[in-house]
């Protein structure tokens, strides 16, 4: 929906029409830059690599190469992959990454530094009763970029399931995982309550807080230093959180409608999620949201005859039961169609200066394990959009080259470890922060010493994303 401030821009273009020269009424009437928007979404227990992968005739895996999938028919895709088939054109599917970094950090539980790793490209930090990390995540460092100090920086939302709650995406500079929404109708609270509430004093807290400001700028002259720079410092995050509130509450802008309490099936839940980040981006209210997909009933993608539970159940025993890496290869293929239903979403909402809301956002998808089986070796995350920066609608494939052991099952391998890995995928994070605009180099480490002592680089973007 265009913005009623929008409406009365035009409208005064309209009325100033015949007094300015005709130069002058186009530059004025010229379409709005729209914001560039980023979506992390993170599922769990990784890939099954061997159903997910695409090996042309042809192709050699010493090697790298790259496959126009705009040009492929549907039964050439992967199952995993098959459902993004009507996007391909928007499509990055990136095969030869590893996460390296995960493999040669020290202590905690694989999932936990899997996921710092993944988001965060930092070690771990298990010293604390909640891991947290070594710096902040990626969508935070893009929210810092972004934010609007009236609006939300970034949104964090977790699909959850009775068994396994969405894994961690978002953390703060200081290494704290941010909290998620994990209802619909919590997400929508968050987002649309403030202007949907008709709280008048809600809409006048500006005045109360100038008002105690001014009371503490009276006490200020008796209070010492530290005193000074801690109440400093208090109102200075009270007074963003004000501006954040009083811009929420003053939106011009149709909310979705509100959705219900509750949803029985893992996919209603995902796709009122959905609404809600396509009109959140539609109102402009933020530009970045992290969407972690938990853990879903076994029943929603049809392994409900091989267990009830995913993690314990099957994902573990991938490479041990046949049944089982083909249920894993459902799971995954059902978060596909999920993702495509998103991305279909934000296609059929128009954005401001033409073109759909898909066109200016980047979404990258990607989980905090290679596999259910616990591996770092094979990371195989997907970008979709974000055309502005990346020449997509290609399935990119790297050699396993990096001097770093990764663990492996010995069905795969004798001796349960191969002697290099794939590229580390802290170059697709600052791949995705430049692409977001941020001029970095390294997104977490910039350099880590492999098992044999090898020095790697972890800095630098992905290769070929934009060739």
């Amino acid at each position: 929906m265009i913005s009623r401030r929008h409406l009365l821009h035009l409208g005064g273009l309209t009325a100033l029409g015949a007094t300015l020269p005709g130069s002058t009424l186009r530059a004025f009437a010229q379409r709005p830059t729209p914001p560039r928007r980023l979506i992390v979404i993170s599922h769990c227990h990784g890939w099954p690599y061997s159903a997910w992968k695409m090996r042309p005739t042809g192709r050699s895996e010493d090697e790298s190469w790259a496959l126009d999938l705009k040009s492929l028919p549907r039964d050439a895709f992967s199952q995993p992959l098959a459902p993004l088939y009507e996007h391909r054109h928007r499509v990055l599917a990136l095969d030869g990454l590893s996460l390296a970094t995960a493999e040669l950090d020290i202590g905690g539980n694989r999932h936990d530094r899997g996921w710092i790793h993944a988001w965060t490209g930092n070690n771990a930090d298990f010293a604390a009763r909640d891991t947290r990390s070594t710096s902040a995540s990626l969508d935070q460092l893009v929210a810092a970029h972004t934010a609007q100090p009236d609006r939300l920086p970034s949104l964090e939302l977790s699909v959850d399931a009775a068994l396994e709650a969405g894994r961690p995406i978002a953390y703060n500079p200081s290494g704290v995982r941010l909290p998620a929404e994990s209802t619909p109708l919590k997400a929508w609270e968050r987002v649309f309550g403030p202007a949907s509430s008709g709280d008048v004093v809600g809409q006048r807290r500006r005045r109360t807080l100038d008002f105690a400001y001014n009371e503490y700028r009276q006490l200020a002259p008796r209070l010492g230093p530290a005193e000074r720079a801690r109440l400093e410092s208090h109102f200075g995050l009270v007074e963003r959180l004000g501006h954040r509130l009083e811009g929420l509450a003053t939106l011009a802008c149709h909310a979705p409608p509100r959705p219900a309490a509750s949803f029985e099936q893992y996919d209603k839940r995902f796709d009122a999620f959905s609404d809600i980040i396509a009109t959140a981006f539609s109102c402009d209210i933020t530009r970045v949201v992290s969407l972690s997909l938990g853990e879903m009933p076994t029943a929603e993608f049809g392994a409900a005859a091989i267990s009830d539970k995913v993690h314990k159940g099957i994902a573990h025993y991938i490479h041990d039961d046949a049944e089982k890496h083909a249920a894993m290869t459902d799971y995954v293929q059902y978060h596909g169609e999920q993702v495509a239903r998103l991305v279909s979403t934000l296609e059929a909402m128009p954005d401001v200066g033409g073109g759909s809301m898909m066109d200016n956002t980047l979404i990258i998808w990607g989980s905090e394990l290679g596999d259910g089986w616990h591996g770092y070796s094979r990371y195989c995350p997907v970008l979709i959009g974000g055309s502005w920066a990346f020449n997509a609608g290609r399935y990119l494939y790297w050699p396993h080259q990096t001097p770093a052991e990764m663990r492996v099952p010995s069905q795969i391998l004798t001796g349960g470890s191969t002697r290099v890995s794939g590229l580390p995928h802290q170059h697709l994070l600052v791949s995705v922060a430049r692409a977001m605009g941020l001029e970095v180099d390294h997104v977490g480490l910039s350099h880590v010493r492999g098992q044999r002592g090898d020095f790697i680089d972890v800095s630098g973007p992905l290769p070929g994303l934009t060739a």
